[in-house]
């Protein structure tokens, strides 16, 4: 029942997806699309700029999920942890559904750490937190900032409060998490780890919660992390730009910094997989305040994504030769050569 709702909602959200995509195809027109691709290849110095540039948020990422596993005292060297996290990247990118990649990611963390499955899911669960909370702190921040920018326009206006408010929610969310320890405040929840199924849960969800309270015990870590996001956030602004120079857009680097945070925040609701089509169709919609033609507002948030499913690519070469170490079992997950 659970596996076939699972399915029921993948096919919804590609449903969601294709409808908005056939959608922003049609208002735009594929002639004027293909007209604007033509014009932007042109210009192709730039896009292998942002191509190339798009590694470096990647390796930003290795490095912060590295701090994570190592704060969980799961050592592993670098190298494994970059080669276990672009292999998750060619699935979060090649099959669909958003949790591919990541239970690739734990399942190989798992085999190399003396098989902490749940330590391993969560250290991507931080990862991805940490990752989320900064990135509504930008937004938040450059709204608030820029405030009479946004608040001038209707459109603007129309995505920033939403976006402040979410951002609000899940910075204080995330901070409750980080300030109360729910197995320090309610003891009596360890006399379940006793009854047989729920004291299963209760320890797998206990090992969890330690594991992620763990930032919160080491400051200098969780300063660590979210200067590690600020970057990555920063660098993918930069892309943005990049892009924005192939299409001949002449915005400062001010109005992406104001606006593609705001996008990928959009384009983070999992409404569609990997957000495909939300997050064009709120470029579309902002850009536009801006005078940007809906072609080049759409490819705007649909280039930076290209590049990141090609860098997903090497991943899969590395799926084919990747050996846990000896001793630690040598089975694959299926489909493994």
């Amino acid at each position: 029942m659970k596996k076939l709702k699972q399915i029921i909602s993948l096919l919804v959200k590609l449903g969601i997806a294709v409808a908005v995509l056939a959608y922003l195809l049609n208002k735009m027109g594929l002639e004027k699309l293909g007209d604007t691709l033509k014009t932007t290849a042109q210009e192709w110095p730039w896009l292998l700029a942002g191509f190339t540039l798009c590694l470096a948020p990647l390796l930003v990422c290795v490095i912060r999920w590295k701090a994570i596993l190592d704060a969980q005292d799961m050592r592993l060297g670098l190298r494994r942890v970059n080669t276990i996290f672009f292999i998750g990247l060619f699935f979060n990118s090649f099959m669909i559904g958003p949790t591919g990649g990541d239970f690739i990611k734990a399942y190989y963390t798992s085999r190399e750490t003396n098989h902490k499955k749940t330590e391993a899911v969560t250290t991507i669960f931080i990862d991805r937190i940490i990752g989320l909370l900064v990135m509504a702190l930008m937004v938040g921040i450059v709204i608030l900032a820029r405030w009479t920018f946004f608040m001038t326009d209707p459109v603007t206006r129309a995505f920033a409060w939403p976006a402040l408010i979410a951002c609000g929610i899940v910075v204080a969310g995330i901070v409750v998490a980080f300030s109360v320890h729910i197995f320090e405040l309610f003891p009596w929840l360890k006399r379940w780890n006793h009854i047989p199924v729920i004291g299963k849960v209760v320890d797998i969800v206990e090992r969890a919660y330690n594991a992620f309270y763990v930032c919160r015990k080491n400051p200098r870590l969780l300063l660590a992390l979210m200067l590690y996001s600020l970057a990555i956030q920063f660098l993918f602004v930069t892309i943005s730009w990049l892009v924005g120079t192939a299409l001949s857009l002449g915005l400062p680097f001010l109005a992406y910094l104001s606006l593609s945070p705001l996008v990928a925040l959009i384009g983070a609701i999992p409404v569609t997989p990997g957000g495909i089509g939300i997050r064009e169709g709120a470029s579309i919609k902002l850009w536009a305040v801006l005078g940007v033609p809906d072609e080049k507002a759409f490819l705007l948030a649909f280039i930076p994504y290209l590049f990141l499913v090609l860098w997903g690519l090497p991943g899969g070469i590395l799926f084919l030769v990747h050996r846990p170490p000896e001793g630690l079992g040598g089975c694959r997950p299926p489909g493994g050569a």
